[in-house]
């Protein structure tokens, strides 16, 4: 506190056994401050919200103000003025983002804290994180303190223990209810923190705040995610544009034997030719309409390719056999 400028020899202890009576430090031996559960996620649910707050910056130029008035360099009442305007704006948006901090404070100390499993690593500390599976659905990852929100009504699990390039993190498999339903990978850091600018822009159903974080139940999952070499991401995943709208079809890569392509923006479903043991994008383009060419290995008893060959690759718009095989689900139509 003396070297950022806080205080006086006599609050000093005051602000220390306030911190210490409020049960957010305890005092060791040694006099050494240690924080509590409660202190360090008070702490953390500041630094969600606006991390000004966290540090000594404010209250010192608060004290460097009071010290030119009394030395007659400072108007009195601008400085007030200033510093209560600079206080109502920090707490407006406070008020606003305090169900960030209910957030942190619930999956800290309620039940529900106890009852998650644990399911996936935090690629920020190592760790496994804690599925909760009641309403809303997220992770909680016990070392960090920090909750990722997930897409609700649908079942969670670990996606083959793939490790996002961003940011470390595992990434899960979200599946929803129904035969059609879609099922697709994401990294839960991506999801609500997507890591490229402008995103909002180019998918207008990410619904991102002012601090560029997604609300709960919209986000990035891989099949929105432009990561020019993910294997999960929609360049490596994408086969071609959506006849339905402005979205990408993208390939279902959980949905063997029943192979399908999915829209990434709206309901339209390809289904792909089912005799297929297994279908892959490659990182060839057709010359013709630029749809990535996949690969296609049909089982041997079902094989619609001459002389028993079982592997056959092409474009599912230009060429001829692919596309007689495919059907069109949830769309009006389907053509180059």
């Amino acid at each position: 506190m003396e070297k950022n400028g806080i205080g006086t020899d006599a609050s000093i202890p005051v602000h220390i056994n306030n911190i210490s009576e409020r049960n957010y430090v305890q005092v060791n031996s040694g006099r050494r401050l240690v924080p509590t559960a409660l202190g360090t996620t008070l702490i953390r649910g500041y630094q969600c919200i606006d991390a000004d707050l966290c540090l000594p910056d404010i209250r010192s130029f608060i004290e460097q103000q009071i010290t030119l008035i009394a030395k007659g360099k400072a108007d009195h009442l601008q400085v007030i003025q200033h510093s209560l305007q600079q206080f109502m704006r920090k707490y407006s948006y406070f008020v606003k983002k305090i169900e960030n901090m209910d957030t942190l404070f619930e999956a800290q100390f309620s039940p529900l804290a106890d009852s998650g499993r644990l399911l996936s690593k935090c690629g920020k500390c190592g760790r496994y994180m804690k599925y909760i599976s009641t309403q809303p659905m997220r992770m909680y990852c016990v070392t960090c303190e920090e909750v990722y929100y997930l897409p609700q009504n649908g079942s969670i699990k670990l996606y083959k223990e793939i490790i996002c390039p961003l940011d470390g993190f595992e990434l899960l498999l979200f599946s929803m209810v129904g035969p059609d339903a879609k099922s697709f990978p994401l990294c839960p850091c991506c999801y609500n923190s997507p890591p490229f600018e402008g995103i909002d822009k180019l998918f207008g159903a990410l619904k991102l705040d002012d601090t560029g974080k997604v609300g709960k139940g919209a986000g990035m999952p891989c099949f929105l995610c432009p990561h020019p070499t993910c294997k999960q991401s929609m360049i490596t995943q994408g086969v071609c544009a959506c006849p339905e709208c402005s979205g990408t079809l993208i390939l279902d890569p959980v949905s063997a034997p029943k192979w399908r392509l999915l829209c990434n923006t709206c309901n339209c479903v390809v289904l792909l030719p089912h005799a297929a043991h297994r279908i892959t994008t490659t990182d060839k383009k057709c010359p013709t309409c630029e749809s990535t060419i996949i690969e296609v290995d049909f089982n041997k008893k079902a094989t619609p390719l001459e002389d028993g060959a079982t592997l056959h690759g092409g474009c599912i718009l230009c060429d001829e056999l692919l596309h007689s095989l495919v059907e069109m689900k949830h769309g009006k139509s389907f053509f180059m």
